[in-house]
Order: C-alpha cells, then sequence, then structure tokens
C-alpha cells in the first residue's frame, strides 16, 4: 500500500493524500475519505515516499572544501542548528575540492531530491566551468557562501576577505617597521582576495611583499622554515587561516623566537584555534555565526518563495590577542 494505492480507493488524486499527510487543509469530506482508506490498512508513510509525492524530502546539503578545518565544521554546524529544529536534515558533503567527487555529490543529491544545497567557499566557483553539472542543478534553490555559481537560482553571502587581511597588515605596519610576511592557504578567489589585501597594505605603506602559498592548511610550518631562511629578521607573519598561524607559531617557537615581542603573526577566522597556542592568535573575524545563519536563513526562504534570491555582505573585524 502505497499513497497512490490510497488515492485510487479513496477516489481522490494524490496530491490530495499529500496534503492529509502533511496535514494542509483540504474540504472535510475528502479528508473522512482518505483517513478511512489510511486506517483501514493502518498506512505509515515513509518519509521517503511522503517527500516524492510533495516534491520535498526536507532535505538539505552543505559542500565543503575539508570538513576537519575549523571554517567548514563551523559553518555546517551553525547552518545545521538553525534549520534541523525546521524539520531539515542536513547532509555534510566533504568534497576535497575535487571535481568528480562534487559532481558525484551533486547528482546524488538530485537523486533523492534534495530542497536546496549550500556551497561553502569560492572553491566551488570551479564548477562555473561545468556547465553540464550546473544544468543538472536547475532550478534548485543554491546559497554560496563566499562564491557564486551561474544558475537559475543562487544566493550569494560573502564577508569582505579583503578588508578583512587589508586592514590587519594596516594593523600590524602600525606594530612593526620591519618586513612582514603572508602565507596564502589555497588558490581560490577568497584566497586572492585576502593576498590582494595584504599586498594592497604593503604598497601604500612603500614595503617589499613576501607571499608564500601553501594547499595543504596542516602545512603552515612549511612556509614558515622557507620564510626563518630567507628572512632571518622577519618582524611579522600574516596567515590566511589560524591553523596556518598555529602551524607558524610553533615552527617559530622552536627555532628561538618570542612571539608577540621578535615577531607577530595573526591568522584569518577567529577560531576556536586562536586560544589553543601557547600564546594566543590575533585573528581576523569573518563572521563564521553570522554568515552561516544568514546561509540558512536564506535557503529556507528560497526554499518557501521562489522568486527570493539576495545578496549580502558583511565586514569582517580584528580579534587581537597576545600574538600582535
Amino acid at each position: 500500500m502505497n499513497i497512490y494505492d490510497i488515492a485510487k480507493e479513496a477516489g481522490v488524486s494524490i496530491s490530495t493524500v499529500s496534503k492529509y499527510l502533511n496535514n494542509k487543509n483540504i474540504k472535510p469530506e475528502l479528508r473522512e475519505r482518505v483517513e478511512a482508506v489510511v486506517k483501514k490498512y493502518n498506512f505509515k508513510p515513509s518519509a521517503l515516499g511522503r517527500g516524492l509525492a510533495i516534491k520535498s524530502m526536507k532535505t538539505i546539503a552543505v559542500l565543503v572544501l575539508d570538513i576537519r578545518d575549523p571554517y567548514y565544521s563551523d559553518t555546517a554546524f551553525e547552518i545545521d542548528r538553525v534549520l534541523s529544529p525546521k524539520g531539515y536534515r542536513v547532509i555534510i558533503c566533504n568534497t576535497l575540492g575535487s571535481a568528480k567527487s562534487s559532481t558525484t555529490y551533486i547528482d546524488s543529491l538530485l537523486n533523492i531530491n534534495v530542497d536546496g544545497m549550500v556551497f561553502v567557499g569560492s572553491v566551488f566557483n570551479f564548477l562555473n566551468d561545468y556547465p553540464d553539472v550546473l544544468k543538472k542543478i536547475g532550478d534548485t534553490p543554491v546559497v554560496c557562501s563566499n562564491g557564486k555559481l551561474n544558475v537559475k537560482r543562487c544566493s550569494e553571502v560573502y564577508v569582505d576577505d579583503f578588508k578583512g587581511v587589508y586592514d590587519m597588515t594596516k594593523y600590524v605596519l602600525s606594530k612593526t617597521s620591519g618586513k612582514i610576511a603572508y602565507i596564502k592557504y589555497f588558490n581560490t578567489q577568497s584566497a586572492n582576495r585576502k593576498t590582494n589585501g595584504y599586498l594592497k597594505a604593503i604598497e601604500e605603506d612603500n614595503k617589499t611583499p613576501y607571499v608564500y602559498c601553501i594547499d595543504n592548511i596542516n602545512d603552515g610550518a612549511i612556509p614558515t622554515e622557507a620564510i626563518i631562511k630567507d628572512h632571518a629578521d622577519i618582524k611579522a607573519i600574516i596567515c590566511g587561516e589560524d591553523l596556518v598561524a598555529l602551524s607558524a607559531i610553533n615552527r617559530l617557537i622552536k627555532a628561538g623566537y618570542k612571539i608577540g615581542e621578535d615577531v607577530l603573526v595573526t591568522g584569518y577566522n577567529a577560531s576556536k584555534y586562536c586560544d589553543l597556542s601557547s600564546v594566543h592568535i590575533t585573528s581576523v573575524d569573518n563572521k563564521v555565526q553570522e554568515i552561516s545563519n544568514i546561509c540558512a536563513v536564506t535557503l529556507e526562504q528560497m526554499i518557501d518563495n521562489k522568486d527570493y534570491s539576495t545578496k549580502v555582505v558583511l565586514e569582517p573585524s580584528i580579534s587581537i590577542k597576545e600574538s600582535a
């Protein structure tokens, strides 16, 4: 027995059965006919069957690069915290930045009739180079955090990464006249905006920029080693992520530097990792909780209203602690 059988025996449409099962208003006489069949067979609708009937599984997906990164885990946690009490199931998709993994996830999500998707980070902008994949998304609601996809229904929620690192660099420049290096994590549009913020501030101060890059967030000690080798007189290292800053601090301490005195170190995200170092880390607060809440609320509004979309840009701030 399924909802199609119930509709046939009760002499009503499938949509009427769907409305009955989801406690929506229908005519009393139709409700009585459906209810009689439901009770007769002691029918218990599955979530899948109900979802397919009303074209909604009350399921949303959060696609991230690497769930081990505090930015992605905190974002996913906040979105789940907002939407779960409203009856949504939240699926976390750990793509590792792979085109194959991302497209496989998207296909699977569309096959289960997912109600909407949140893409966390500008790393997913590479999907714009895969128009066939985006075409599959169709009019499924999409919210991009710090990115943009060329799909029919896409809302954008940004924090101004350029301003975040620009302001941090200006702050560090006010603390030291020595060499200031920057460690860039990953080659995304967001990472490039951060790097450009550093370069702009350094240029305005007529100083020489020193940029080092890594692709693995746990490799912060590697460029730090290179910085120490190239510039033993380094006075500050600005990092594009908190975990990178944490690795940099550990390597600098091992080399005999006093953090906050001999060399200043800053991070980005103002995550819990800022307090795990022996010297608490000064960091750019990119409003993860606020951004995540806006993503969740925006997606819910897009699901409820096909004409709704938005673009939100938030300003970051600096969380000053002991490292700088």
